[in-house]
């Protein structure tokens, strides 16, 4: 039987509160197009979705340009507690068909773009390593007048839409009744090139796949379009759930913002007062970088590249800095390269707080923050060539300096639950590559211990207290092997790491090592590429693919294995939900649900769905369950140490969440989130 499709698009407001008001939608099937208005329409409301459940009985699939905001909308008609009807449906997602269709594909990715309503022609970017700090290229827009553009040749009205979209986000009731005819024929406009682009993405599929290998890959292809589209029905309901944060301690610290920064310039020209990097100007109430002495530090050191400006200048820029100083959570204080790196990751984590200038349209923090007090950021999901999401940093605060997360606590009642994957990507690595000696490494229990024993460097029966600086040489290896670094970033990041210099040599002589012992995936990571030059493509479980036009051989490596680790995430995701858990986020290797403090069951719930998504893809499930998770906790209202779930598993249990590696800088600042008397901007 032939496929039936219905094509929706809705129109709403208030993306910051747990149900948006929903104002139009209209649907388009069997030839015909329904347009349902729905602000302050209860009854429209009742019938679209009368409408939407028959068409789902009778096997229609859906068919949206962002699937994440119509199934947002028809959640805001049913509510959380019957989110299931939402990912019931069987969905296709335009919208993340455009973006994986684009992904290091060339052809459909540059030359003639649409671009904020202009015709512009567009060429690949430079490689980083050639760029200037500020050199721009015009990325290829995600967005439908692009996708209709370049895949049907139609420019797509995009004043007109702003301009519509404008009067509907604006919440103005009375004005968006008195355009009532125009926004309703504006949301029809946007699913009708829809059947067209549904077509043309299939045949693009097709025209990217070499003769042997095109019939196998379009077999499953549909599949794989309805297993993304409802990732994206799934971030719905993270969405619409949001995560919760202390809203007085939160507004405490942005306006505590320019005080934070203000004592992190004095303490680090305290430490450096040969550099004296900061100058206070007194008229601003606070410090400027003072660039020449910043950049003629920089000369002192001799460094073999330094990431220019356009103008030729050293940059300092944190890429800049970063380049040479690879940290993240502890910054040594007699490494004035560090305490530079910490200073502008921490203004970077800032900004978002600070208040917005007049007339500026850029987003802050307090944009993502509903009236309930919880926080809905976007996302964005399969935002990496990668296929992991890439969530904006302005209103996503596990992405800001590990100390800030503190501020993300549950209300009266609630706990936070985060279990993350420990050591995932190693043993994905040496599952996927089939690498005895990676799998006997991680069922070892000590990775980085295990490989510093094959290697000679540590006693077979020594033990990580022993050898702790040994150890920390082998996991730095590893890690940087990982991402493929070569001796030269290696040298950097064991240096930077160890807190002694390790040259290039000796980081060389730990890369040779590594590959001598894990031989067999040294051998398969090679087979990667020679893949990927001959197919011109590389694909995930989960059908996700990288086109052939990518020429950094680093990136293509770290493909498989960090794509893979999404795969999975995904699939934790979609069993936790189908568990009855509420997942708010993920972080990295890390999903975070919330849950009542009188269920702590749902922490082991949770745990065996991570397990199970991990263990989903392989054959060798036995050396799959080898997994190792952790689990964290936290609630003002739970007590403080190691516990064990219901189900006999350790975890560790906070009040306030503070991650380990922050802790000297939670108690360096929590005085900023706890005084909410004082205003210090």
């Amino acid at each position: 039987m032939k496929n039936k499709y219905v094509y929706l698009d809705f129109e709403y407001f208030n993306t910051t509160e747990k149900y948006l008001t929903l104002v139009c939608c209209s649907l388009s099937y069997d030839d015909k197009t329904e347009e349902f208005w729905l602000l302050n329409e209860e009854t429209r409301t009742e019938e679209l979705w009368w409408t939407v459940d028959h068409l789902h009985n009778k096997g229609y699939i859906f068919v949206a340009y962002n699937v994440q905001a119509e199934a947002r909308s028809l959640l805001s008609t049913v509510r959380l507690e019957n989110s299931k009807y939402i990912t019931n449906i069987k969905w296709i997602d335009l919208y993340l068909e455009w973006r994986c269709l684009i992904n290091h594909n060339n052809k459909l990715a540059y030359g003639s773009q649409l671009i904020d309503g202009k015709i512009r022609n567009t060429k690949p970017p430079k490689p980083k390593w050639a760029r200037k700090e500020g050199e721009t290229f015009l990325k290829p827009s995600a967005g439908l007048a692009a996708c209709t553009y370049k895949l049907l040749g139609i420019q797509i009205d995009t004043d007109h839409k702003t301009k519509m979209r404008d009067i509907i986000i604006s919440g103005d009731v009375a004005k968006i009744e008195a355009n009532r005819e125009a926004i309703q024929k504006y949301c029809t406009s946007d699913i009708k090139y829809l059947p067209r682009l549904l077509k043309s993405v299939v045949s693009q599929y097709a025209s990217l796949f070499k003769p042997e290998y095109r019939a196998k890959e379009l077999s499953t292809l549909v599949e794989e379009m309805h297993l993304r589209a409802d990732y994206s029905a799934r971030t719905a309901i993270m969405e619409t759930l949001g995560y919760p944060i202390n809203v007085e301690a939160t507004r405490s610290f942005s306006k505590s913002v320019r005080s934070i920064l203000n004592d992190l310039c004095r303490e680090i020209n305290g430490l450096f007062p040969e550099v004296s990097p900061f100058r206070y100007v007194a008229k601003e109430n606070k410090f400027s970088m003072t660039e020449k002495n910043v950049k003629d530090w920089i000369r002192n050191q001799n460094f073999n590249y330094w990431i220019p400006t356009k103008g030729g200048s050293l940059s300092l820029s944190l890429e800049a800095f970063s380049k040479h100083f690879s940290f993240s959570h502890t910054f040594p204080t007699d490494n004035f390269g560090a305490q530079m790196v910490r200073f502008l990751k921490t203004k970077q984590s800032l900004n978002g707080f600070m208040p917005k200038p007049p007339k500026s349209t850029k987003k802050k923090f307090w944009d993502s923050v509903g009236s309930d007090g919880r926080v809905r950021p976007y996302f964005n999901i399969y935002g990496a060539q990668s296929s992991r999401s890439q969530p904006g940093a302005t209103g996503f605060i596990p992405l800001k300096s590990a100390w800030i997360r503190s501020l993300i606590q549950p209300p009266a009642g609630k706990a936070l639950c985060s279990i993350d994957y420990s050591s995932q990507e190693f043993l994905l690595a040496a599952l996927m590559y089939k690498d005895p000696a990676m799998i006997d490494a991680y069922s070892s229990g000590d990775v980085y211990l295990y490989f510093a024993k094959e290697a000679g460097a540590v006693p077979k029966n020594g033990t990580k207290k022993e050898y702790p600086e040994i150890r920390d040489m082998f996991k730095g290896t590893t890690l940087g092997i990982s991402y493929d670094m070569t001796k030269v970033g290696l040298a950097k990041k064991l240096t930077n790491d160890l807190g002694k210099f390790v040259s290039e040599d000796e980081a060389q002589e730990k890369i040779d090592m590594f590959n001598n012992i894990f031989h067999v995936y040294a051998a398969e990571k090679e087979k990667v590429q020679l893949q990927y030059m001959r197919r011109k493509y590389l694909k995930l479980p989960c059908g996700w693919y990288m086109w052939g036009d990518n020429p950094n051989q680093r990136s293509v490596g770290n493909f498989p294995v960090q794509g893979f680790a999404a795969s999975i995430m995904r699939k934790a995701v979609q069993l936790a939900q189908d568990a009855g858990l509420d997942v708010i986020y993920t972080l990295h290797d890390a999903l975070v649900i919330e849950y009542d403090i009188g269920n702590p069951e749902d922490m082991d719930t949770l745990y065996e769905c991570m397990k199970e998504a991990f263990i989903h893809y392989f054959e060798d499930k036995e050396s799959a369950s080898m997994i190792r998770l952790d689990i964290d906790a936290w609630s003002p209202e739970l007590s403080i140490g190691e516990f064990k779930t219901p189900k006999n598993r350790e975890y560790k249990s906070q009040q306030i969440y503070i991650d380990p590696r922050a802790k000297d800088e939670y108690e360096k600042y929590k005085i900023y989130l706890e005084n909410n008397d004082r205003d210090l901007l």
